[in-house]
């Protein structure tokens, strides 16, 4: 495990190796030599200053990324020079094999209720919100276009008589709104659009309206029925695969948790049962980070070569969102759907992600609470520490705090591998499905019939896009234990019991999903254990 190792002790509380204990302090301040926190950029989370030599990768761990990348790149090589350049839609399909499988997404990414699935089960489902108003900036574009739209949703709800203020009303009216991304600069190519989406008379999630820009002259609203609707589309999920990769992949997912990861490993002894519930799940996180500084958001690299944004728009979305964001509420599942008014009976069917995650989200919540328990009480009866009287959890909060990764009182860590979801390949390896480059500028008008060649003129070049299939494959690979499948020495000590029913709880939670899927119309694997990883390790 490439974590500070602990020395095992039977009493947690006494002895040198105890978390107020002469060695386990010693240990502590050798760590805070190792495990130091530079801004490696200003606004965004704070990083470790250099690599500790336990936080590398193993010997295994090296050898079987490399072996990936080196078949990956054996696949780039064969599709760069083996198959023809670009001339159709067509085309795209010819670089598919063994190695980079053709994805689902090919046969499906024009349909809007595939554009309606992405928003609940794709690798993104953490924006959408019920919409309770039409946004003022979207008011007049509706208005004007009001009998258009009105055929739209008579034809969606099957109702005559059904109205946007029906739908509302009805709760199945609801928005994606990336009001974050508006005032972006002109050179990262990126919109900051509107998505009004409509729960239909089949409960399926349909887009019935997009609009590209926040505000400003030739931007119309598109409608399903338009000429550029597809090409809206494109647009729409560029700006959300722009933000997916920038905010809740990178910034939450990996960055945030950097923070908390050095921030812990600073301020707890590795004997601290706080330290020992949390360690598991940090497992190849700071080398994983390393790398990607390295290559992956290091300047001129790869997501300066396969985004329209680039590392300095990921950057920007970081710092926008990142003032505004709270772990006690957008960083705490059942908080976060209230917030967003997607929670209560018959609202939004077809949210998996949603119906899923809760089960993992209150099996988590149920372990925490058992072993917290296991050591703490709150009068500090039966031997048991209070919290306010530790002070390592004191300090380790303090500093949380200070570094701004917790905003808000009572609030709470979570492993944020639930963010991590691996379908990223599913998604994003076939690029008119969901495109991170976009080339030339979005459409001002309705009416401008769409070509094959547009769409080819619009995504990047080939080899661009090969990158990219090589970077989400090696992002969609698993890479450590599934969650709660500890390894024997890292289960904390006097924890076996919450450790076992944690087990037995995630279990169930699979066994759960698995029916579910057996009667879905589109099957939802990712947000099962079975494919949560321990550790946020790639």
């Amino acid at each position: 495990m490439a974590t500070r190792r602990r020395t095992a002790t039977t009493n947690w509380a006494s002895g040198n190796n105890a978390p107020d204990g002469p060695t386990a302090i010693d240990n502590l301040q050798s760590a805070k030599d190792e495990y130091q926190l530079v801004d490696y950029v200003p606004g965004l989370p704070s990083s470790v200053k250099t690599l500790p030599r336990q936080e590398r990768f193993s010997f295994f761990e090296k050898v079987r990324l490399g072996f990936l990348l080196i078949v990956l790149g054996i696949g780039v090589f064969i599709d760069r020079f083996l198959t023809r350049k670009w001339d159709k839609l067509s085309d795209l399909l010819n670089v598919y094999g063994w190695i980079f499988p053709k994805p689902p997404t090919t046969e499906i990414w024009r349909d809007d209720a595939f554009f309606g699935r992405q928003r609940l089960v794709g690798v993104n489902p953490f924006v959408i919100r019920l919409c309770t108003a039409i946004p003022g900036n979207m008011k007049e574009n509706v208005n004007k276009g009001r009998e258009s739209l009105q055929m739209v949703l008579q034809q969606k709800s099957g109702k005559t008589d059904f109205t946007l203020d029906t739908a509302i009303q009805e709760n199945r009216l609801f928005i994606v709104d990336y009001d974050i991304l508006d005032g972006m600069k002109d050179e990262f190519g990126i919109c900051s659009p509107i998505a009004l989406l409509l729960v239909d008379a089949k409960n399926e999630l349909m887009p019935i309206a997009i609009q590209l820009y926040q505000t400003g002259e030739n931007n119309p609203i598109f409608l399903p029925e338009d000429p550029s609707w597809l090409m809206a589309k494109l647009w729409f999920n560029h700006a959300d695969s722009s933000y997916q990769e920038s905010f809740s992949h990178l910034g939450v997912t990996h960055l945030l948790m950097e923070s908390v990861d050095v921030v812990t490993h600073r301020n707890l002894t590795t004997t601290h049962p706080v330290y020992e519930i949390l360690a598991p799940h940090f497992l190849y996180l700071l080398a994983i980070n390393t790398l990607a500084r390295n290559q992956l958001i290091n300047e001129h690299g790869i997501v300066d070569k396969t985004m329209s944004i680039g590392r300095e728009g990921m950057f920007e979305i970081i710092r926008r969102q990142l003032v505004k964001w709270r772990m006690d509420e957008d960083g705490t599942l059942p908080e976060d759907l209230e917030k967003r008014g997607v929670v209560g009976d018959g609202i939004l069917p077809g949210y998996y992600y949603r119906d899923d995650a809760l089960l993992v989200y209150e099996a988590i919540r149920k372990y925490v609470h058992t072993y917290i328990h296991v050591y703490y009480d709150d009068d500090g009866n039966n031997g048991k520490l209070q919290v306010s009287n530790d002070a390592q959890i004191q300090a380790w909060v303090a500093a949380l705090i200070a570094k701004r990764e917790l905003v808000g009182g009572g609030c709470e860590i979570q492993c944020e591998s639930r963010r991590h979801q691996f379908p990223q390949y599913e998604q994003y390896g076939f690029q008119p499905a969901y495109p991170v480059g976009m080339r030339g500028t979005p459409p001002q008008v309705t009416n401008i019939e769409l070509t094959g060649t547009a769409i080819i003129k619009a995504i990047p070049p080939k080899v661009t896009c090969l990158l990219e299939m090589v970077v989400m494959k090696f992002l969609s690979t698993q890479n450590t234990r599934r969650l709660g499948n500890f390894t024997r020495d890292s289960i904390p000590f006097n924890a076996d019991d919450a450790v076992k029913q944690f087990r037995e709880d995630l279990r169930t939670a699979a066994e759960t999903i698995e029916e579910r899927n057996i009667t879905r119309k589109y099957p939802y694997q990712w947000a099962s254990p079975d494919n949560i990883p321990n550790s946020i390790s790639i």
